[in-house]
Parts: structure tokens; sequence; C-alpha cells
């Protein structure tokens, strides 16, 4: 009988917390500096925070990941708003030779959220990185640009 109890306590607690849980998933187009494209696979947790899965396609598969933190929203009219945030970011290039690095950006965008669960934004990344293989020295993307689309569940 203890266990049942303690089992249906469990099940309502975790429909109660994805209830209240809500998450964003979404896609992005990305452009660098050296006009390389390609794009990204995006998490969100919450809207201050931001994971994207990246690659480019060129004369080496470029991976990437971001992590970002959204530290300031102004709302500039309806559901127009502009972001600044920091964060993180590392490559990897796997070609004739294996590039790696990791580094700090700061995005700067516009967010539209026509809907609650509809979120459709264009970024500018300044950023700066360093190089780890084959040598360690400052590296990497400059700045980057997106443009991308969130869909948000269970908000």
């Amino acid at each position: 009988m203890k266990k049942k109890i303690l089992v249906i306590a469990a099940a309502l607690f975790v429909f109660a917390s994805v209830e209240a849980f809500s998450f964003g998933l979404g896609v992005r187009g990305n452009w660098g500096y050296d006009g390389i494209g390609g794009g990204s696979l995006l998490f969100s947790p919450n809207r201050d925070f931001h994971f994207g899965l990246s690659y480019y396609i060129g004369d080496v598969l470029h991976l990437g990941l971001t992590a970002d933190w959204w530290f300031y929203e102004w709302e500039l009219a309806g559901p127009l708003s502009l972001y600044i945030g920091a964060g993180l970011y590392g490559w990897v290039w796997l070609g004739d030779d294996v590039n790696t690095g990791l580094g700090v950006r700061v995005p700067v965008g516009l967010d539209l959220n026509p809907t609650d669960w509809l979120e459709i934004f264009l970024e500018i990344a300044p950023q700066i990185g360093v190089g780890l293989l084959p040598s360690v020295g400052i590296s990497g993307n400059w700045i980057s640009a997106s443009i991308g689309i969130r869909f948000w569940i269970a908000e």
C-alpha cells in the first residue's frame, strides 16, 4: 500500500513539474565573417538560457556548440524586443587536420514573439576564441550572424 501511495505521489509530482516547466526547441541559420554558412539545432530550458549545436559546411566539417545567457531584454514595441547576453562557444573542425578551440561571445539581437509559443530572432554575436589544437593561440570567428525560429513547449 505504501509503495502505491509513493508511486502515485511521484507520478503527480512529475506531471505537475512538466506542466510548470517550459522549454524551447528551434533552428537557426548561421553566417560567419568568412561567409561560410551553416545551421544550428537549438534547445532552451527557459527564456534566459539558450544552447545551440551548430554545423558549417565548407572545405572542412565545422561543428560548434554555443551556450548563451540573455541577461537583459528591452521591449521595443509590442512583441518586438532587443536583447543582449553573454556566452561561451566551442568548435571542432574535421578535415585533413583537426582544429579545436573555446571562446566567449556577446549575442545581441532582435526578438519577435507574436504568440506565447513562437519566437523569431535575428542575432549578431561578436566573439573571440582561443584555438587549442593544432596549436594554442587567438583564433576563431570574430563575428557571427544568425536568423532563427524557436517553438516554446508547455508554457
